[in-house]
């Protein structure tokens, strides 16, 4: 399959055993844009979107020609431009707010792992389609020693992972993925648990973390 960076276009070429499953998380090696895959469902080709490192060669790359505009077709690019910030890009993320968020290194049944959880409430009108946060945690220097990304809708309590192991919680998380599509969509005046799981992703002892929204489509 052809999947294209919607920030700035670049095309890669990915075997389709390389995407396991809708909302599949990627980000652009070009760029660094984080975007999210939904499989393709009800999204017009220069929005579908994904996050994690991709991967690929000259060949898998294709320029497009950037034709000559008249001024009328530049302020109607301008409105466009307005619009897609609003919808998809960190202007929309200003009317959701992150609330009782909480981070604590975390015993479980063969190991530990960093659980960061809270909620995301949408002050907007309109229905989110899904919503991606980026945590990052840093150490006693203030250096990243780990970087996770996740779907906001999975509720995950301290209890809960304290009995389980390391790949029931990757099961677990990899069930959510693949639930259905309404379990990710965040109704306006409502709010979604989200749970963020570092398992083999840092070392060193967290002193801080931090949890920003990253993607945040309107539905």
């Amino acid at each position: 399959m052809i999947i294209t960076c919607p920030e700035c276009k670049r095309k890669y070429r990915l075997e389709d055993s390389q995407v396991k499953a809708p909302y599949e998380k990627m980000r652009c090696s070009r760029c660094g844009h984080i975007f999210v895959y939904d499989g393709g469902r009800n999204l017009k080709t220069e929005e579908k979107v994904f996050t994690g490192p991709l991967s690929a060669g000259p060949s898998a790359f294709a320029e497009t020609p950037v034709p000559k505009k008249s001024r009328k077709g530049l302020m109607a690019l301008a409105a466009g431009g307005w619009y897609a910030w609003m919808n998809h890009l960190m202007a929309g993320n200003r009317r959701l707010k992150l609330q009782n968020v909480e981070g604590q290194e975390t015993p479980i049944r063969d190991g530990k792992i960093f659980l960061i959880r809270g909620t995301v409430a949408n002050n907007s009108t309109k229905p989110r389609k899904y919503v991606i946060l980026e945590a990052k945690l840093f150490d006693q220097q203030g250096a990243i020693i780990g970087e996770h990304l996740a779907l906001a809708g999975l509720p995950l309590s301290s209890d809960d992972v304290r009995q389980m192991q390391k790949p029931d919680i990757e099961k677990k998380v990899a069930e959510f993925r693949k639930a259905n599509l309404g379990a990710f969509v965040l109704s306006p005046a409502r709010e979604i648990p989200f749970s963020i799981v570092f398992p083999n992703t840092y070392s060193g002892k967290p002193k801080e973390f931090s949890v920003e929204i990253v993607e945040s489509p309107f539905l």
